[in-house]
């Protein structure tokens, strides 16, 4: 299942069982980078790629001066 959230413009997370109660979250942006992780509680792991990919997100605008 394919999630944008307004915070996060640029990133698109996609939430898939991938296994009986096993979860992987990959969440990737318009420029490539990517954060991916596996974990038994789904709404934890979209926290946790989306706080992963907030800090992506810092770090670019970081380096190009912003």
């Amino acid at each position: 299942m394919k999630q944008s959230f307004d915070d996060l413009p640029n990133w698109a997370f996609d939430l898939e069982e991938v296994s009986a109660n096993v979860y992987e979250v990959t969440g990737t942006d318009t420029f490539g980078h990517r954060v991916q992780m596996k974990g038994t509680d789904p709404d934890a792991l979209l926290i946790d790629a989306r706080r992963e990919a907030a800090k992506i997100e810092a770090d670019v605008l970081a380096c190009k001066g912003v």
